[in-house]
């Protein structure tokens, strides 16, 4: 467990705006990260986003075999804090991945009450949430201009928000290609909790696509999903563009 950071302590750069914030937001939970403890695990759906003001961070996914892989290293300092877990600000979000401390960390923890309080009255700190969240967008934008520009499938954007569904069990569908997000699969053996690396490729329901039948899982959208979607016209360009992956699908061996 972190344990409660002196706000005497925190490592601030003298012209920040986390003082002021502080002053209007005293529930603000001050942190000191030790080495190797997280501040977000993956699966976990909280809602507390980070800005880290002090330390290194690395940011993991699982595997299927249980084995973590190293995403991105972040180094955060006073000139150049760092926020993570941004995404709980719209809603509960199932965690992507798991960031872990290197070293000793400093962190606020913010709620989203206290993010409402940024955007109401801090420009830097603002401005610094706005610019993560341009990423996070920005990574989806270019997974799928790249989608259509390697494949020329026609594929259209999705947004779906949590609790929707994407498809039902039983029905015929469109390709879905998972860019952002978690998606509950629910079928007869039970669920099970699925990000875009746990799917081959991103792609949800491939088989049923591949083969023309109807999806034998029903697809909801978790938290928030931005899905590439294909239509059934498309199938034979998906089979051109992508026959190492249909081989291993038809095969059995994803």
């Amino acid at each position: 467990m972190p344990d409660p950071l002196d706000s005497a302590k925190l490592a601030l750069d003298p012209d920040s705006e986390i003082p002021a914030l502080l002053d209007l937001c005293p529930d603000i939970a001050l942190l000191r990260y030790r080495d190797a403890e997280k501040l977000v695990v993956e699966g976990d759906p909280s809602q507390e986003v980070f800005l880290v003001v002090k330390g290194s961070l690395v940011v993991e996914h699982r595997e299927p075999d249980g084995a973590q892989r190293p995403l991105a290293h972040l180094e955060c300092g006073p000139e150049s804090p760092c926020i993570v877990g941004e995404m709980a600000y719209f809603g509960a979000q199932r965690r992507t991945a798991t960031v872990r401390a290197v070293g000793a960390c400093q962190a606020l923890c913010l709620k989203p009450a206290h993010l409402d309080a940024i955007m109401d009255g801090f420009p830097a700190l603002t401005r610094l949430l706005c610019q993560q969240f341009t990423r996070r967008l920005q990574e989806a934008n270019d997974t799928l201009r790249d989608l259509r520009a390697r494949l020329d499938l026609g594929a259209e954007r999705q947004l779906t928000q949590p609790g929707e569904l994407i498809f039902r069990a039983g029905e015929r569908t469109p390709l879905f290609q998972l860019v952002m997000g978690t998606v509950r699969l629910e079928d007869r053996e039970g669920s099970q909790m699925l990000a875009a690396r746990d799917l081959p490729e991103g792609f949800l329901g491939l088989e049923a696509f591949l083969r023309d039948r109807p999806q034998e899982a029903t697809a909801v959208a978790e938290d928030t999903c931005f899905l590439a979607v294909i239509p059934p016209s498309r199938r034979e360009a998906f089979l051109r563009n992508q026959p190492g992956l249909v081989l291993r699908v038809l095969e059995g061996r994803l």
